[in-house]
């Protein structure tokens, strides 16, 4: 040991000081092993002397008592010196070889602090005992005890605590300020670490009996401002459609298909326990969704009561994580798309072409055709686009495409009582309307969105919590003030050739091109109607939830309580703009062609001014309080759980409220996690029904059996790890009648003589008399519509990498409410129709899904996910008229046929047709080349009793699935995904017949000659070209020519299956940020080829979608 005097110590190190050679001054750059049991500071001062040319100075006395520790370090000087003396009291100086020890000042003494905490399983909140505690860089640790309790101390301002335990995922736990930390140990095996959102809680997965599907937030991505269109495929059960690519539309979705009619078809959704509407779901941002939960069955339902009956989504929003640091993100996204799958129509020429072919199609006689050959030539030769116009009405109204912008900030964190998520988005969706620059207003959409989301919750105690969530979504979106779907059905009632979109003019306004149909009646201008009307619509919603729990500990273990309060307000302001429209034509015979001239006629005289309406102001306020026990205990290998609730909801958008409540209970038990039971419970009432009616309960019960717990499965459990069956059954209710009936069931109206007239007395003295007048009858015994819903269902797992769901489910749905077609008018209900709980509905299926997730290293990752639902409904009961032929009824067929003609193919001569049921009733008569149909009655006459059921299925899909593979290879990551629906038809017998002009097929009753598909054109039964395989029969020009040909028939029943490419997405990983490049909706495989098979021809299209994007992370 070396012993020297603080003076000679100071001035070694002044010389030190001076200027020395290389090799005196330069680093020990080696790996000191330092390993030993406990070692005192002066028995380390002195191993590292001796094993290295290191030297020390300081005073004995300053390292004499030093506590003694263990070591197994080995690393540089800085590292090992840094490791001995933490907590010490021992500051250090490296000059060189020569290192300086000396004791801190007072100031400079790191404090030593005591860290308490308990270790809990994060599944199900039991405590984990002996699992390790230990500061992170240190030997310094401790051991959980039979609580799951530990304390540990450690010296500074802040710590890292490292915990594990056999069977559970390593966590990390940064210390700051806390004195008390929970943490939460997910275990390694997936299976059981799953948790999921179930009814008013959460479960582990693998003790669920019910009928569960979740997914992440971040599955449901998608480059726009609507949610739910990125729901079809992604979960087993779900039934989507999409009807528009409008910004802000949303999709039509349903819990394993359609199970009633007439009320409401649709899920209740629920965002953090509290309802909200399918306008809300859309707008919220994955980003802030933690876990999206689906519901089927009625074990998973029945706690919703009156709510369940068509199945229940979950929407979890993230929170903050305790004694975590503060994390950033930010995403940036930008967007380009394209409309896709569009319908097309001929040009002019081949429409004039087509028209007097139309013309003389019908005629015995030769006639002057409507164009000549010199004007369709002029129009071929494109001489001039004003005299001789020829105009693509849908690329005038349809750009090529636009851009979108995406942006969204989030930070989450927490320490041992304050945890916190908030969020900020904001989404610029624009539209595809074609709007000129020049415009008094600009009509094309622009839709901006901002959504706010913050979740806190604050530990008043340890004992009590309390959390505020708050979401609030404000936006604007300004467009036209006409739906899109009729803008795009004006392309139908006007031609390429009648006249051009607008004229150049010099006035300060748009000459609109135009033509008569007669004196002061003028055509329909697709442009016009676009551009001639403005509505801006400005919206917010603010959703706030403030609950506070409680652990009622000290009462019995496990238990607690819990009280949330909401309140939602939605509210809606717009006004709109219009402008009425000059109207222009060429003057008849003042083309001059040499000069390329002409002069405008002035059809209609418009404003020059905009008119403005005032602001209407449209709102919604929605209250809902709950208050639950829950209970929660083992005793071994029993594991129990219970939880009663209060629920109270009240809605109002006018003067009379809209109030239900009740409540509602949960007990379950497992052993072992081997044998599951569980039973719910709703019992609810509802302010529609009569007194005495109106509660009514709700339960259902389920259980679960996990064979690969057993030791019979042990020989398997190397290839089958998992396994389990489930079963429930159970009844569960709905008061979401028939939007027809009368909000009050219970209630009559009547209305004093305001009924039928009659007359008494003598002649010529007669008395008039009016009796009563029921408007409204009061529904006879009205009560709760009733769904029993049974699902049996296995969960397995497959060499711990491949995970199978499958579930049977049959739901009988009774006492539906319908008006009464079977009551006759003669039965003097005068003015109202009786209503009756009487309707039956059988709704069947099954659904798979599918999920294999493989490491290969550590470089490789695959993903695979595949989802396939099929699902059949049918009435079993339908009040229906006593029809004269059984294949006019509804009872026992699908909800969701198609129903006709049976066409038998083309007529291919007048004595086929001579020979044939008579078919005028059809409103035409028919002529070689029209729709031959099928006599079902034999009558000789082609009427309506001759309609059957052409397929048991229509647009509503019975199959819908997905498919999704997700790649990550080192920092690169790529995923496709793909969703289908199969055994799907259309009907497209109406809306599109080529050249009428005087009513018919759902168009104006007068109208310029209506335009032409492409398609028709280019594949219709002519006398040139009698084709019996024609997709179009022969063409007319008036209703009375073409009537029978645009009946819904087989011969318009298309094949609706498709396959869409929905996305693609490839990126990479930096240090601090991940880019991005996907693309949505890329293409759509199908039999059908006329326009997108999921859209009406007339829909808002949908886009093709490529997103450039950046994530970033702090």
């Amino acid at each position: 040991m070396k012993k020297r005097s603080l003076f000679c110590r100071s001035l070694i190190l002044s010389l030190l000081l001076y200027p020395s050679s290389d090799a005196w001054s330069a680093p020990f750059t080696g790996q000191i092993p330092l390993r030993g049991n406990s070692m005192s500071l002066l028995e380390v001062v002195k191993e590292i002397e001796e094993t290295t040319d290191y030297s020390f100075f300081y005073k004995s006395s300053d390292l004499e008592g030093s506590a003694k520790k263990n070591y197994n370090l080995n690393g540089d000087i800085e590292e090992v010196l840094s490791e001995v003396f933490e907590g010490s009291g021992i500051v250090y100086k490296v000059n060189g070889k020569e290192i300086i020890l000396s004791k801190a000042s007072v100031k400079s003494v790191q404090q030593q602090r005591t860290i308490s905490g308990v270790v809990t399983d994060a599944t199900d909140g039991s405590t984990v005992i002996g699992a390790n505690v230990v500061i992170k860089g240190t030997t310094n640790g401790v051991i959980t005890d039979l609580d799951g309790n530990f304390s540990i101390t450690f010296s500074g301002k802040s710590c890292t605590l490292e915990v594990s335990y056999v069977g559970y995922k390593k966590q990390e736990v940064y210390i700051t300020d806390q004195g008390l930390v929970n943490v939460k140990l997910v275990p390694d095996n997936e299976m059981l670490a799953e948790v999921v959102v179930v009814g008013q809680g959460t479960q582990k997965k693998v003790s669920v009996t019910g009928s569960i599907a979740t997914v992440k937030g971040s599955t449901l991505k998608v480059p726009s401002s609507s949610l739910t269109s990125s729901l079809a495929g992604k979960l087993a059960g779900i039934m989507s459609m999409t009807n528009s690519g409008e910004p802000g539309s949303s999709s039509e979705f349903y819990i394993r298909g359609i199970n009633t009619f007439g009320g409401r078809s649709t899920p209740l959704i629920l965002l953090d326990g509290v309802e909200i509407s399918s306008s809300d779901l859309n707008r919220i941002p994955a980003e802030s969704i933690e876990s999206f939960s689906v519901l089927k069955d009625a074990s998973a339902t029945a706690i919703y009561g009156n709510r369940g009956a068509n199945g229940v989504m979950l929407v979890t929003t993230k929170h903050g994580k305790e004694n975590t640091k503060a994390t950033v993100n930010v995403s940036v996204e930008a967007s380009y798309f394209q409309p896709m799958n569009t319908p097309e129509f001929a040009d002019g020429p081949t429409f004039m072409r087509t028209y007097n072919e139309a013309q003389q199609a019908r005629s015995a006689t030769v006639i002057t055709p409507r164009y000549s050959d010199e004007i369709i030539a002029a129009t071929e030769s494109g001489i001039n686009p004003y005299v001789y116009p020829n105009v693509d009405w849908y690329d005038m109204i349809f750009r090529s495409g636009n851009y979108n912008q995406r942006a969204n900030v989030n930070v989450s964190g927490g320490a041992s009582r304050v945890t916190y998520y908030m969020s900020l988005q904001a989404n610029h969706d624009t539209g595809l309307l074609n709007a000129a620059d020049n415009s008094a207003f600009n009509p094309n959409i622009n839709h901006w969105e901002y959504n706010f989301q913050n979740n806190i919750s604050y530990k008043l105690t340890n004992t009590t919590t309390v959390n505020l969530r708050m979401m609030a979504q404000i936006g604007s979106q300004k467009g036209p003030n006409n739906k899109t779907t009729d803008i795009y059905k004006k392309v139908m009632y006007a031609n390429p050739v009648s006249f051009p979109a607008y004229f150049p003019g010099e006035e300060d306004h748009i000459y609109y091109g135009n033509a008569e149909i007669k004196a002061g009646a003028y055509g329909e201008n697709p442009y016009q109607y676009m551009m001639g009307s403005f509505r801006e619509d400005n919206f917010n919603t603010l959703n706030t939830s403030l609950d506070i729990s409680q652990d009622l500990g000290f009462v019995t273990k496990g238990l607690s309580a819990k009280v949330l309060v909401n309140f939602k307000n939605w509210s809606n302001s717009y006004y709109t703009r219009s402008l009425s429209p000059y109207y222009y034509q060429v003057q008849p015979d003042s083309y001059d062609p040499e000069n390329d001239t002409y002069a405008l006629r002035l059809l209609q005289t418009g404003t020059d001014y905009i008119s403005q309406s005032d602001i209407t102001k449209e709102a919604d306020q929605t209250f809902y309080l709950d208050a639950r026990l829950d209970w929660k205990r083992s005793f071994g290998k029993h594991n129990m759980t219970a939880m009663f609730m209060y629920m109270m909801r009240e809605y109002r958008n006018g003067v009379l409220p809209n109030r239900n409540q009740g409540y509602s209970g949960r007990a379950t038990y497992d052993y072992d996690n081997r044998y599951l039971v569980e039973f719910n419970f709703g019992y609810n009432g509802s302010e529609r029904l009569a007194k005495e009616d109106r509660f009514e309960f709700f339960p259902a019960a389920s259980l679960g059996w996990v064979l690969s717990g057993e030791q019979f499965w042990e020989p398997i459990a190397d290839y089958v790890d998992y396994f389990k069956i489930r079963g429930s059954y159970g009844l569960v209710g709905s008061d979401q009648f028939n939007s027809g009936a009368q909000h009050f069931l219970y209630q009559n109206q009547v209305a004093i003589g305001s009924g039928a007239s009659w007359h008494s007395g003598l002649p010529g003295q007669w008395l008039n008399r009016q009796g009563h007048g029921f408007n409204i009858l009061a529904v006879q015994n009205a009560g709760w519509e009733h769904v029993k819903k049974l699902d049996i269902g296995l969960d397995a797992s497959l060499f711990n990498q491949v995970n199978i769901t499958f579930d049977y489910f049959r739901d009988y749905r009774d006492r539906i409410l319908m008006k009464r077609a079977s009551f006759g008018k003669l039965l003097g209900y005068w003015g109202s129709t009786p209503w009756s709980n009487i309707g039956e509905v059988l709704n069947t299926g099954f659904e798979v899904s599918v999920n294999w997730k493989k490491q290969f290293g550590k470089d490789w990752q695959v993903d695979f996910r595949g989802n396939f639902t099929y699902n059949r409904n049918e009435y079993k009961f339908s009040d229906e008229p006593n029809y004269p032929y059984v294949w006019q009824t509804e009872t026992n067929k699908p909800l969701n046929r198609l129903t006709g003609y049976v066409a038998e193919g083309l007529f291919s001569s007048q004595e086929e047709i001579n020979n044939w049921p008579d078919q005028t009733q059809l409103g035409s008569k028919p002529m070689p080349g029209d729709i031959k149909y099928r006599d079902i009655d034999g009558d000789g006459a082609i009427t309506s009793e001759d309609k059957v059921m052409l397929s048991p299925y229509g647009d509503m899909p019975r199959i819908q699935y997905g498919l999704g593979l997700n790649v990550r290879w080192k920092k690169f990551d790529f995923g496709v995904f793909f969703n289908g629906s199969a055994k799907r038809k259309i009907m497209i017998n109406s809306g599109f017949a080529p050249f009428l002009a005087s009513g018919g097929d759902g168009g104006p009753s007068e109208s310029l000659p209506r335009n032409l598909m492409s398609w028709i054109a280019e594949s219709h039964w002519s006398v040139d070209n009698p084709n019996p395989n024609a997709l179009y029969p022969r063409l007319g020009t008036s209703n009375a020519d073409i009537a029978g040909n645009i009946q819904p028939s087989s011969y318009w029943m298309r094949n609706g299956n498709f396959l869409r490419f929905k996305t693609l997405e490839l990126g990479y990983t930096f240090p601090m940020c991940r880019v991005y490049f996907s693309g949505d909706n890329l293409a759509v495989f199908s039999p059908f080829k006329l326009w997108d098979p999921e859209l009406a021809w007339n829909a808002y299209p949908l886009q093709r979608t490529f997103n450039l994007g950046v994530q970033f992370t702090f």
